[in-house]
């Protein structure tokens, strides 16, 4: 391999690994946040912050977008994320962070049936195969911990039915290629939506350094975002996509030194086989024909 290619391969990967890590610290944040603030105050600094940064970029670097182009569609993505992420931030008070993720990565998942049905994108026989198999690492991995039938399981649930959905919407206007068109829409509608709920909903913040943790979140969000993008920019969507599954493994780094929360072995167990099935779902299933996909 020439260094030019070998300096970009390393390049891509940094910037994939980096962009799913800030994904798990926004999320290990908020969940944070959400024991000393209302819930809906910690999304409301994820969006509002995100957008400061978007501004602060655009400023710097006016980038040039046409906001016109798919712009309903554009509105119904970023309401899905909007509500996968209030969703996502209740289920952190409520649920163990690592298994919010086994759940999440049901989305896959969703999205290629959802597919299969509606763009008749069918799966390989081998798709279905690694599917089966992924699904069951994601039921082995969750043990007994989320069984309990109760109506907080909606909460962890709706998150990887709106980020399908979302994914899905996106394939429609695959042929857009103006990825940060998709960040603007789902920054200023998330700081729209939630600044008028919270300015008659306001709590007293009571200790500055919440407010770091809100503009970290913005932050975190942000960059995130821009990195992968940057990423799916030098490389391809499916070589980056394979990348999310480290969430797997940073939460539960995370899990374990901030919230005391040790990984028992079937989890550890559980995971490695979602890492493993779902990195082969992707490859597979990705090589029959590339679909550049903008990710939340």
């Amino acid at each position: 391999m020439p260094k030019n290619q070998k300096a970009s391969l390393i390049k891509v990967i940094f910037l994939s690994a980096s962009g799913f890590f800030l994904f798990v610290c926004m999320d290990s944040t908020a969940k944070y946040l959400g024991s000393v603030m209302p819930v809906t105050q910690a999304v409301w600094g994820r969006f509002f912050f995100h957008f400061v940064a978007l501004c602060v970029y655009f400023l710097l670097f006016k980038p040039k977008l046409n906001l016109t182009r798919n712009f309903k569609i554009q509105i119904v993505r970023s309401l899905l994320m909007v509500t996968a992420t209030f969703f996502m931030f209740n289920s952190l008070q409520r649920f163990d962070l690592v298994d919010l993720y086994v759940v999440f990565f049901s989305a896959p998942l969703i999205v290629s049936l959802l597919s299969a049905y509606f763009l008749k994108d069918i799966l390989s026989a081998k798709g279905i195969v690694l599917m089966l198999l992924s699904f069951g690492s994601i039921v082995y991995a969750l043990g007994p911990s989320m069984k309990i039938l109760s109506p907080e399981l909606i909460f962890p649930i709706v998150p990887p039915l709106c980020w399908a959905l979302y994914q899905f919407f996106t394939k429609l206007i695959s042929g857009n290629n103006e990825p940060f068109s998709a960040v603007f829409y789902t920054a200023v509608t998330g700081a729209l939506i939630f600044t008028i709920y919270i300015s008659f909903n306001w709590v007293p913040i009571e200790n500055n350094i919440y407010w770091i943790g809100l503009v970290a979140m913005g932050i975190f969000g942000f960059v995130s975002h821009f990195i992968i993008i940057y990423a799916i920019q030098l490389s391809n969507l499916s070589f980056v996509t394979n990348f999310q599954y480290s969430q797997l493994l940073w939460s539960t780094i995370i899990n374990f030194l901030i919230f005391g929360v040790p990984a028992d072995i079937s989890k550890i167990i559980g995971l490695i086989g979602i890492i493993i099935f779902g990195v082969l779902f992707i490859r597979v299933e990705g090589s029959k024909k590339v679909k550049k996909i903008s990710k939340y």
